[in-house]
């Protein structure tokens, strides 16, 4: 017999944002950031984890997501240092599923 409750996972990737590099000859390149994650494929893994858990005979039961920490040295226009700022952001959750009976 399985079990009632069973566990599953997922984080997403960083989000990303092109910025314009270069003085003379310029192009677009792509950054990672560490302020928000891909939304679309956040919801995509989210999706695909509640059909696996339905396919598999279960009903979600809760979502704890998780998050990642980060900090930033903060300075002013003339480069002198003022402190560091933390923040965190959603990257994944855990998916509670139960059996149903």
């Amino acid at each position: 017999m399985s079990e009632k409750f069973v566990t599953t996972w997922f984080q997403a990737s960083r989000g990303t944002y092109e910025k314009n590099t270069g003085i003379i000859n310029t192009k677009m390149e792509e950054f990672y950031s560490e302020r928000y994650v891909d939304m679309d494929e956040y919801a995509a893994l989210l999706a695909q984890s509640y059909n696996e858990l339905d396919k598999q005979g279960y009903d979600v039961v809760n979502v704890v997501p998780t998050s990642v920490g980060q900090s930033e040295t903060c300075v002013q226009r003339d480069n002198t240092y003022v402190g560091d700022v933390g923040f965190s952001i959603t990257r994944g959750a855990v998916v509670v599923g139960k059996r149903r009976d």
